[in-house]
């Protein structure tokens, strides 16, 4: 401690002092002093807060120990699957009684795929008398044709209901067929 003295009756004092990374500069009079130096003894006796380095995490799946194998719940609204199980199994292939899917498409003059899904949802409804259909079946149906199904048939259902009212959608992943899907393919697929 450095001190320094005036010809005035008040004494002015000056302390400066380094520890390394904390130093104090102060200087005024004793109490003043006595008070700042309080407040760094005070400071030195916390712990600098320093981070730890960051280092990066490993990609590895680690396994799971003490806790159950379910993977963890999805937050936000649950999607609903199509419960495919209740069922019957879809037969395209036909009968002596009803026509094979691959027959009843042959005349129709389809322009795109909202006309084929709609002509499909048609067949599996009116002729092969399905009260329920699900997104999965009408792919079955490209695929039994050797046509490459729509990459996402959900969005080209919606696109149909959306843009031409072809179908109707109650969720669940079910496909009904709505009226104006009936009559483009009464009146306009097979002219």
């Amino acid at each position: 401690m450095a001190e320094t003295k005036t010809s005035d009756s008040n004494q002015i004092f000056s302390v400066e002092m380094d520890l390394t990374a904390r130093s104090l500069k102060v200087s005024g009079t004793r109490d003043f002093i006595d008070e700042q130096f309080a407040r760094f003894n005070e400071m030195l006796a916390v712990k600098p807060r320093t981070k730890k380095p960051q280092t990066k995490k490993s990609r590895a799946v680690k396994p799971r120990v003490g806790k159950s194998l379910t993977p963890k719940r999805r937050r936000g609204r649950p999607r609903m699957k199509p419960k495919r199980a209740n069922l019957p199994p879809l037969d395209l292939k036909g009968t002596n009684d009803i026509k094979s899917l691959k027959a009843y498409v042959k005349g129709a003059k389809l322009r795109s795929n909202y006309e084929r899904c709609t002509l499909y949802l048609y067949y599996l409804q009116r002729i092969r008398s399905r009260k329920t259909v699900v997104h999965e079946e009408i792919s079955d149906c490209f695929r039994h044709l050797g046509i490459k199904p729509p990459a996402n048939i959900q969005v080209c259902l919606s696109e149909a209901k959306r843009k031409y009212k072809y179908v109707d959608m109650p969720g669940n992943g079910t496909v009904k067929l709505s009226t104006a899907g009936a009559n483009l393919v009464e009146k306009k697929l097979f002219e």
